[in-house]
């Protein structure tokens, strides 16, 4: 292991105070507005996250329980948030927007925009690319030295056929578990392995499934994201970013055009990582019944070209 050097040192201090004087404006009162940053942050949450529920709050910005108690306290106090009990399990609220609160969130969400092109206006379309990819180095090295200081996590790219059935049982056990699918999904997990299977990552710890994630190639020009699931022991170390940027990288060196993958509008914490890396939403097929619930599927595409 390489010590820093004390230049290098000074000079990550200097750029993290220069960061945080750019991003004052945001330390207390964000755009003008009566919200801090993590309240502003919270209504992100809500607005972006089907069944978002208190608890997640807690666990996503790892937040103390009775702080986003008392922020959904004022949130429905000023008619910006409205809660909905769960017909399952009556001890479980769903958290929602208000129109007014979606008022509010759209207004924000605009004048962050407008922030940002502010802050960019003056600088020519070849020094704002070279600002994104710094940005998306930074983010990159640090969440590598992340993975590798939390968990001993290896990626391999060899799969069995043990290894198959294993990620049918994680992926069945994951949703069966969490979101009441049926044995028909076990039909469909089966039936899903019989495409074109070019690629399957699995990480591990310490030896141990940690998650995966697959590449189906549909034809020349496009990829399918498949298979992908973290354990739930392992989140917020990395891993499901690992995976996907392995899968990525792979995809960028075979020359597809695009990446796609259908998922289900409940699944929060996968969305936003798919979004973090790109993809949009190109299709919503309307609420139908499968696997035993009512679900929204949608389809993600990442254009690679």
């Amino acid at each position: 292991m390489t010590q820093p050097t004390v230049p290098i040192v000074s000079e990550i201090r200097k750029f993290n105070r220069f960061y945080t004087k750019v991003l004052g404006l945001l330390n207390q009162q964000v755009y003008d507005s009566p919200f801090s940053l993590t309240e502003t942050r919270i209504l992100f949450e809500i607005n972006s996250t089907s069944n978002c529920t208190a608890k997640f709050l807690q666990e996503e910005l790892d937040l103390d329980r009775g702080y986003v108690s008392r922020i959904l306290k004022r949130y429905e106090e000023l008619d910006i948030i409205y809660k909905q009990k769960w017909e399952e399990d009556g001890r479980t609220y769903f958290i929602h927007l208000t129109e007014k609160g979606k008022i509010i969130y759209h207004d924000l969400e605009t004048k962050a925009e407008q922030q940002v092109k502010f802050l960019l206006k003056n600088l020519e379309m070849e020094k704002q690319q070279n600002l994104i990819e710094s940005m998306r180095t930074i983010e990159m090295i640090l969440s590598e030295y992340m993975e590798q200081n939390e968990s001993a996590i290896s990626i391999r790219d060899e799969y069995t056929a043990e290894d198959k059935e294993l990620i049918i049982e994680k992926q069945r056990a994951f949703y069966s578990d969490n979101y009441g699918f049926d044995e028909t999904f076990l039909d469909y997990l089966h039936d899903s392995f019989d495409g074109k299977i070019k690629k399957i990552w699995i990480a591990e710890d310490n030896g141990k499934f940690a998650g995966c994630v697959g590449l189906v190639e549909e034809n020349e020009a496009t990829a399918i994201l498949r298979w992908f699931i973290v354990e739930p022991s392992i989140r917020g170390k990395g891993v499901g970013t690992h995976l996907v940027q392995t899968l990525l990288n792979y995809c960028k060196e075979q020359q597809y055009e695009r990446v796609f993958l259908w998922t289900v509008s409940s699944l929060p914490i996968a969305r936003r990582l798919y979004g973090k890396f790109g993809f949009k939403i190109t299709e919503t097929k309307e609420e139908q019944l499968l696997w035993g619930q009512r679900i929204v599927e949608e389809r993600w595409d990442l254009e690679l070209k």
